[in-house]
């Protein structure tokens, strides 16, 4: 990866965000997807039908297939596609004032974690991708575009992790990730604003904490790769060193 990899992969991702084009969704769609997310998250996903999405937009239920003529299948993706789309556009705002790769990993794991807490929709997307991994409910096409949605955003992160000095930077990116979508388990929403600033900055030091580990049995790891602890075959911590050696 050159030296400002992390840029190349932000543009990877614009350049995605552009080719899919929400600007022309019609507001009558867009009131709809979100009523179908509201009520997933307030039902249950299994739960919601035509008919009760068509009564929380207060339209008839065959008007819905106006907007979308395939049926719930189609709302289900495209609420998918909606909610990434918006998920993207945040994402972009949040690393444009970046102006190297630490700069640029903060924002993202700051909006991460903040989306995760306070947007229940994002937890739903995860437990919709993970189902769809195990029961393969999605259709094909949506599929692709899924892991190519996640490849992308995850390519952001490994791209500045690389760029930050961290070697096998994958690996350590998949522990971040899942750090953060788990945040709902460690950082309750009901935080004010302020809190959830604080514990966004604690999110952000506890993903440069993993960066700068030695995984246990990690090929790629050297003696002297920067670590805030190697760990003894129990698997207790020892020679503890400044998390700050990965470069800002």
């Amino acid at each position: 990866m050159s030296e400002t990899s992390y840029q190349a992969a932000r543009q990877a991702f614009e350049r995605q965000m552009e080719e899919w084009n929400w600007a022309g969704q019609k507001a009558g769609r867009q009131k709809i997807l979100q009523a179908f997310l509201e009520l997933s998250i307030a039902n249950g996903f299994n739960s919601v039908s035509m008919r009760t999405i068509a009564n929380a937009v207060k339209i008839k239920p065959p008007s819905l297939y106006s907007h979308f003529p395939d049926g719930r299948d189609e709302i289900v993706s495209e609420s998918l596609r909606w909610h990434f789309h918006r998920f993207g556009v945040a994402l972009l705002e949040a690393v444009e004032p970046a102006t190297n790769a630490g700069e640029f990993w903060d924002a993202m794991v700051r909006l991460h974690f903040t989306r995760q807490v306070r947007l229940p929709e994002s937890n739903l997307w995860d437990l919709l991708v993970a189902t769809d991994r195990m029961a393969g409910f999605l259709p094909e096409n949506l599929r692709a575009q899924v892991d190519h949605w996640v490849m992308l955003h995850e390519q952001m992160y490994i791209a500045a992790a690389h760029d930050m000095g961290c070697s096998d930077a994958a690996e350590h990116v998949r522990v971040v990730v899942t750090l953060l979508e788990g945040a709902t388990r460690w950082a309750p929403a009901d935080y004010s604003d302020a809190e959830l600033g604080v514990m966004a900055d604690r999110a952000v030091t506890l993903s440069r904490a993993i960066l700068a580990t030695s995984f246990p049995g990690n090929p790629h790891a050297s003696e002297d790769q920067p670590h805030a602890f190697r760990f003894k075959p129990d698997g207790s911590a020892r020679a503890r060193v400044p998390v700050q050696s990965v470069e800002k």
